[in-house]
């Protein structure tokens, strides 16, 4: 029975290696395309199928982004990525994987040219073009071969202005590029050429919509060749968000996220959180609002290690899957995770008053977030007027200046999120004339990769008026914007534009250096990926991205002032206004 049972198992084995070798893919390259995946499981990777791998992940993106037939949503590029990836697999050599990829390029034929909308789009980047992705590579003969690179360098002189049912669309209604047509696909472990789908699909989104490719702290071409084997080796749904999270954090990109339905990567360490909110002072965590019901842990102290794992293997651990502007930038970026745990309650060591104190300290499975103690209105007796931005309505804004018209100054604390549009509505009372605050980079539709600059962005009294007339009342007093490692794009657009005041100073410490808006990007397995789509500079033109927003005047918390219960920014904001 046993000697019956192997030769039916050897002959099963010759007919699946004869069907391969008559299909020309190779035996370890399960395939079957369904509506809810691939079928594609590789096996095994060899250093010329990675390489093979590598090359398709960019000439598909390229092609996606360039060809006329997905701009009006009649191809579906990720099935013809499923359609290509076993026969690539089965090449035997670079020469015999390019042939496959030129057979493949050869299906979806297309006509050289360009609409009249493209046209206009490309005028306007011959005159305001501010930077053009390196396509060099699609000439290079030695890597692709002649048949593709003839392709490419057709469809390379091939523009389409109007994209409205394309993986990247435009519209008048959003601004910046559209990612809803992208398509989900379902997540399974085995399904590697989802798993391929999802590393090239974010890669290439950020290849030619992200205006900072150029700046990030690993060259975006090492990443793809790195993410290869990530995803590949992704065994379950938790490890493909990990690779997800590694690929991401090579952008530098604090607007970067890859959010799950269950948050995995927000609940690296566990569904439980510390009651407590930090700052980063000198490289440490510390302890800065805890909630009202905790009573272990006490505002400045510095946290050394949550349940055995000293914070700084937390915060080296954390990085490798979310994207820091730069390593000592971790506060804002990883406020969520860095104080999870496991259980309804953690063991926390903390530094004291030089005496290091071993801690339990009870849980929640929510996250805290503190209320801003200083609240909308006046300080100092009536002297001087208080914004918290976040705790704005529509309408908060007109009622507060007419309140503050006598005061000596005002501060506006910047450290908070914005609720409602600023930069405009605040400038005209503070700016007296339009004046320019920022120079954005914008994709152009026509031209995948390329950005042209928009200098229109002024604030100032007049600029909401279409007649130029000013119809809000000068603010006369002294004017201090607040600004910390927590200030993140809108909130860093705003000090952009509220700093242009004549008497106005920013006070604390470097932003975070995400500026400009969030586009959102669906990946495989109902994940939703985010990155920053424009750019924005300064009049000056120097960059922000990354670099962040600089203080006037710095000013640093302090693990004494926190356990004193002291905002030493807003005491060095009052300072200035009751000093002048």
């Amino acid at each position: 029975m046993k000697q019956k049972l192997w030769i039916v198992l050897c002959a099963a084995a010759l007919l699946v290696c004869a069907l391969c070798l008559y299909l020309g893919r190779d035996p370890d390259v399960a395939t079957g395309a369904t509506e809810t995946g691939s079928g594609i499981e590789l096996k095994t990777v060899s250093d010329l199928q990675r390489d093979s791998l590598y090359k398709l992940g960019k000439v598909w993106g390229f092609v996606k982004y360039r060809h006329p037939d997905p701009a009006t949503g009649t191809v579906d590029w990720d099935s013809a990525l499923f359609d290509v990836l076993p026969d690539l697999m089965a090449a035997s050599s670079p020469a015999q994987a390019n042939d496959v990829l030129a057979d493949w390029l050869a299906g979806y034929p297309f006509t050289v040219g360009s609409d009249a909308t493209a046209e206009s789009w490309r005028r306007l980047q011959d005159q305001y073009g501010d930077s053009a992705p390196d396509t060099g590579w699609i000439s290079d003969r030695s890597f692709l071969g002649e048949a593709v690179c003839q392709y490419l360098e057709r469809l390379d002189q091939t523009y389409v202005g109007e994209r409205p049912k394309g993986y990247a669309a435009f519209s008048a209604d959003i601004p910046g590029v559209d990612f809803s047509h992208e398509r989900d696909w379902q997540f399974r472990a085995d399904d590697d050429g989802v798993k391929l789908l999802a590393l090239y699909r974010f890669w290439n989104a950020f290849a030619y919509y992200a205006p900072n490719v150029d700046i990030t702290p690993v060259d975006w071409d090492q990443a793809l060749q790195e993410g290869i084997d990530e995803m590949l080796g992704a065994e379950d749904r938790a490890a493909y968000l990990k690779a997800l999270g590694s690929l991401s954090s090579k952008t530098g990109d604090a607007h970067v996220a890859m959010v799950d339905d269950a948050l995995s990567l927000y609940r690296f360490y566990g569904s439980h959180f510390l009651r407590c909110s930090f700052l980063v002072i000198d490289g440490q965590v510390v302890v800065q609002y805890c909630d009202e019901k905790e009573t272990s842990l006490h505002p400045g102290d510095v946290i050394l290690a949550i349940d055995g794992t000293p914070m700084t293997d937390r915060i080296a651990e954390l990085s490798r899957y979310f994207a820091l502007p730069e390593p000592d930038k971790f506060g804002k970026v990883l406020a969520i995770p860095l104080l999870n745990t496991k259980g309804p309650t953690a063991r926390v060591t903390v530094l004291r008053d030089g005496e290091q104190l071993d801690l339990s300290v009870y849980t929640t499975n929510q996250l805290f977030v503190p209320e801003n103690p200083w609240k909308n209105g006046t300080l100092e007796n009536g002297q001087i007027g208080y914004i918290d931005p976040a705790a704005l309505r529509e309408g908060d804004v007109e009622k507060l200046m007419e309140n503050f018209a006598g005061t000596r100054g005002l501060i506006v604390d910047l450290r908070q999120y914005p609720s409602v549009f600023l930069p405009y509505l605040l400038g005209e009372y503070l700016v007296p004339e339009p004046t320019q605050f920022a120079t954005l980079t914008l994709p152009n539709p026509a031209l995948p990769g390329s950005y042209f600059r928009q200098e229109s962005f002024y604030t100032g009294a007049g600029t909401l008026q279409a007649t130029g007339e000013t119809a809000y009342p000068p603010y006369t007093g002294k004017v201090v914007l607040l600004m910390n490692e927590n200030s993140i794009s809108q909130s860093e657009f705003t000090v952009m534009a509220l700093r242009q005041s004549p008497r106005a100073v920013v006070v604390g410490s470097p932003s975070v250096g995400a500026d400009g808006n969030a586009v959102y990007l669906k990946l495989p397995g109902n994940v939703q990926s985010s990155f920053t789509g424009m750019g924005v500079y300064t009049p000056e033109g120097e960059a922000t991205q990354r670099v962040g927003l600089q203080p006037d005047i710095v000013c640093l918390p302090t693990v004494e002032g926190l356990r004193d219960g002291q905002d030493e920014l807003m005491n060095k904001a009052i300072e200035i206004i009751l000093d002048s």
